[in-house]
């Protein structure tokens, strides 16, 4: 159920990043003649594009949230089992350890979204 969220969620944060595409853009591609699907192709995608990169970055974390806290309560393998196993050893480093491969898996995977983000869209860096 969760997925539904999120999907929804994205939906809607996409469709309104479309709907706030700058208005001189649209207007300046409609004065140089642009067609109807030539302008979603050309300009609403490409301004919109950064945006909803962001979104989903966004999403991974909260993704990757649902995921740790669904091992924590039900899985019989993975890091929150392990966790939930050291919790009831009182094994503390272990349950340290866990918490500190979370954060790093989720602090690598936000910085390699971030990083393919810069690649895939230059253009978004000029206005920052």
């Amino acid at each position: 159920m969760p997925k539904v969220f999120l999907l929804a969620d994205q939906g809607f944060n996409s469709y309104s990043t479309l709907i706030e595409t700058r208005r001189d853009l649209v207007e300046a591609a409609y004065t140089l003649g642009v067609t109807h699907r030539s302008l979603i192709r050309r300009v609403l995608i490409p301004a919109a594009a950064p945006e909803i990169a962001e979104t989903l970055r966004m999403v991974l974390g909260w993704a990757w949230t649902y995921v740790i806290v669904a091992e924590l309560i039900g899985a019989s393998s993975g890091i929150g089992h392990m966790i939930t196993d050291s919790q009831a050893l009182l094994a503390t480093d272990q349950i340290i350890f866990g918490i500190i491969v979370i954060g790093l898996i989720g602090l690598v995977s936000d910085f390699a979204f971030k990083w393919g983000n810069r690649r895939l869209f230059p253009w978004a860096q000029l206005g920052r």
